[in-house]
């Protein structure tokens, strides 16, 4: 495997909504990813997903339902 030093890896989740992942592992070789922390990019698609939870970003797709 290739390593980009500014690459990102990342997992989603109801309650964790996006972890960065720190290491991939294949044929049992491991491959650090980035830093291991949340990227740039990861960061970015976090912010914006956190605001349209909390209602703070508009909802374009119809993700959300109001729970009374």
């Amino acid at each position: 495997m290739e390593r980009a030093p500014d690459a990102e890896a990342a997992l989603s989740g109801t309650a964790a909504v996006l972890c960065p992942v720190g290491t991939l592992i294949r044929a049992g070789e491991a491959l650090a990813v980035g830093d291991g922390g949340m990227g740039r990019w990861t960061e970015k698609l976090r912010e914006a997903l956190t605001a349209i939870q909390f209602g703070t970003a508009p909802d374009p797709d119809g993700w959300l339902t109001r729970v009374p």
